[in-house]
């Protein structure tokens, strides 16, 4: 009997390990008929928006070249070819912003470098492209060595997805998830005002008519006005808890738990658990 992958929030590993999966890949059809440049999903915690943006990553990532396995039998593989097609079709640039989040400025700018330094780890293998100039190389390196000043770092995401596009000849997905964490904690250690500025430079900078970008999706538990943050961006669709569209991409149905209890012959603690967990809606559905 297939396992529960407690804590476990990466789809590669969840599904290698055969862990029980409730089915969300039709988001990835919903992301794809999405028209909007950028997408930002916004949940409360605990409901999948990490384990969904891993799944994305997965789907998406042309550097990866084993990944069809991992959608085997998901509802996603049942679409047509326009969406099929799409599976490792994109250079992907996925980061995390959750650990972004210290008691000033100064080190929650080594904790942005940190992250920054992650995304450009992954994708160290430009350095030995043709396609990069050497003094592209050399702001590579910078990064890699956490040399780059606070501008640099502002500007890396987008660098990134033109030297992506370069090499690979595709447009680059870019996946930000808890975008959030940073202005939340940054609110609290009394900072906000600087924060919010570096953020939105850093959107800014990777977001508005970068012409190296397919689109992106972002994620996180609170919404931040737009005009705090994604000033100037008018390619961006919003979609909070009472928007209906991804309504049952987050969370589950009252169906896909009766589907699981009963697989795991535990039919009779359904009520038990809509005690606990129940009372949340999206758009018009109960999760």
């Amino acid at each position: 009997m297939q396992g529960i992958g407690i804590g476990i929030s990466d789809f590669k590993r969840l599904r290698v390990r055969d862990n029980y999966f409730i089915d969300k890949s039709l988001y990835i059809k919903e992301i794809i008929d999405n028209q909007a440049s950028v997408i930002l999903v916004t949940r409360p915690r605990r409901f999948g928006k990490t384990l969904n943006m891993s799944m994305l990553r997965y789907y998406f990532d042309c550097t990866e070249k084993d990944n069809k396995e991992l959608f085997k039998g998901l509802k996603i593989m049942e679409q047509e070819e326009k969406y099929t097609s799409k599976l490792g079709n994109y250079p992907v640039i996925y980061m995390t912003l959750k650990d972004v989040q210290d008691r000033n400025y100064e080190n929650m700018l080594l904790d942005m470098k940190t992250e920054v330094l992650n995304v450009y780890q992954e994708h160290r293998y430009l350095l030995d492209s043709e396609k990069i100039y050497e003094e592209e190389k050399e702001k590579i390196k910078e990064i890699l060595f956490g040399r780059e000043d606070e501008v640099a770092l502002k500007n890396s995401i987008r660098e990134l997805t033109k030297y992506l596009n370069r090499h690979h000849g595709k447009p680059v997905m870019l996946l930000v998830d808890e975008y959030d964490v940073p202005l939340e904690n940054a609110y609290f250690q009394g900072f906000y005002d600087k924060m919010i500025s570096f953020i939105r430079s850093l959107f800014e900078s990777a977001l508005k008519t970068n012409i190296n970008l397919e689109f992106a999706v972002i994620t996180g538990c609170l919404r931040i006005s737009r005009e705090s943050i994604f000033t100037g961006l008018n390619n961006l669709d919003i979609y909070s808890i009472m928007s209906p569209r991804y309504t049952d991409a987050f969370g589950f149905t009252r169906n896909e738990v009766k589907e699981m209890l009963s697989f795991y012959r535990l039919e009779d603690k359904f009520d038990e658990v809509k005690d606990w967990y129940d009372g949340y809606q999206f758009g018009k559905l109960d999760i």
